[in-house]
């Protein structure tokens, strides 16, 4: 009963999202206010809408590095988040984004600080983006100027991993 419980919620939830998806107050990345925000007028509704820039130490160095998060709309519910994570020297770490359709959000991502750790949830397409599947969660955290792995679990179908951070 349960488990058809948690199911028919996970289905509202997906059904309920049938517009463009945005981070709302219902979900957080964990970054904190940015340092800087930049909003570009798009006339065709495709192409980097906003970039956030937040200045932090992730690497535990005493020196903040940078990190862009930036929207990328499409003008279809399929737009994303992307992250860039800079250290201090400009070099650039990694490069995330997310992955995300009408109903459901495939990859997220949420940062916490002070140890900087980074989580992703991820899960693959079924025969859409709205048919639940398996979810990872990884946590990476950053070892002498990398990004490392440090936990990977799998968990039950889902539609939106973002309900798993």
């Amino acid at each position: 009963m349960r488990k058809v419980l948690i199911d028919f919620f996970i289905l509202l939830m997906c059904a309920a999202c049938t517009t463009q998806v945005e981070y709302t107050a219902d979900f957080s990345d964990g970054l904190p206010k940015p340092d800087k925000t930049e909003v570009f007028d798009l006339p065709e509704d495709y192409g980097t809408k906003q970039i956030d820039t937040f200045y932090i130490d992730v690497n535990n160095d005493s020196i903040k590095d940078t990190i862009k998060r930036g929207r990328f709309v499409t003008g279809t519910a399929h737009s994303y988040t992307f992250y860039d994570i800079y250290l201090d020297d400009g070099k650039l770490l990694t490069h995330l984004t997310t992955l995300e359709g009408a109903d459901c959000v495939l990859r997220a991502y949420k940062f916490q600080m002070q140890p900087f750790v980074i989580t992703s949830a991820s899960r693959p397409v079924g025969k859409d983006y709205t048919e639940p599947t398996k979810a990872n969660v990884e946590t990476f955290e950053i070892k002498k100027d990398k990004i490392e792995s440090v936990s990977d679990k799998e968990y039950n179908t889902i539609c939106d991993v973002r309900y798993l951070l």
